[in-house]
């Protein structure tokens, strides 16, 4: 009988207070075209980070990582709040950083088709040139895995892309392209961090079975 394996770390106050804050900013809303909760799309990019060699900030930041662009909580006031209850204040900072990092926008931010490819594109300029062991950029990727293969499961149920991407920014196209400039971004920082690799490719196979006819 093999000898059980502890995991790398135990979760602790960090995680618990990012879930808490999470299903009570995210509490009553949906996933885009469906009657899923938000908050299943928060823990499955948590679990992907944990999965991929994640620490617990990263993971607690991966339950955070929308609710600066989609809920008026500041990154001031996030801090404080995970202070509040305990979080030390040096993970509690590395949160926030983490949740900075993955964000393109901010609350209330003006969403018109010209800011959001200006948006879209600094990011994926932004994103390109950190440092590849930054750790945003795991939090980015697990986000981005679980988005386009969501997608993939309503593609291989027979949905039209037309249809599934009805209710997001600039439909289809804007989508792939979106998508496109952020797998060159993660595939560059792959090159030197092998341990994004599962993931990208994961992107990547993705990506080509939703955009490619």
């Amino acid at each position: 009988m093999k000898e059980k394996i502890p995991p790398r770390w135990q979760p602790g106050i960090a995680l618990h207070c990012a879930y808490m804050v999470a299903a009570r900013e995210f509490a009553g809303i949906s996933r885009k075209g469906g009657d899923i909760p938000y908050l299943s799309h928060l823990m499955a990019v948590s679990a992907l980070v944990m999965e991929h060699g994640g620490t617990e900030d990263q993971a607690a930041a991966a339950l955070l990582h929308d609710v600066l662009e989609d809920s008026p909580i500041t990154a001031n006031s996030l801090t404080w709040e995970l202070m509040a209850a305990e979080v030390p204040a040096e993970s509690a900072h590395n949160i926030v950083a983490i949740v900075q990092g993955t964000s393109d926008g901010v609350y209330g931010q003006e969403r018109t088709e010209a800011t959001w490819h200006e948006r879209k594109t600094k990011y994926h300029q932004h994103l390109a040139a950190k440092p590849s062991d930054d750790p945003s950029i795991l939090v980015s990727l697990a986000d981005k895995v679980h988005n386009a293969e969501s997608t993939l499961v309503q593609v291989r149920a027979g949905e039209t892309l037309e249809d599934i991407f009805a209710n997001f920014n600039f439909g289809r196209v804007g989508q792939e392209m979106n998508y496109r400039g952020l797998l060159a971004a993660f595939k560059k920082h792959a090159t030197s961090n092998p341990s994004l690799t599962r993931l990208v490719t994961r992107l990547e196979r993705a990506i080509e079975e939703i955009f490619t006819p």
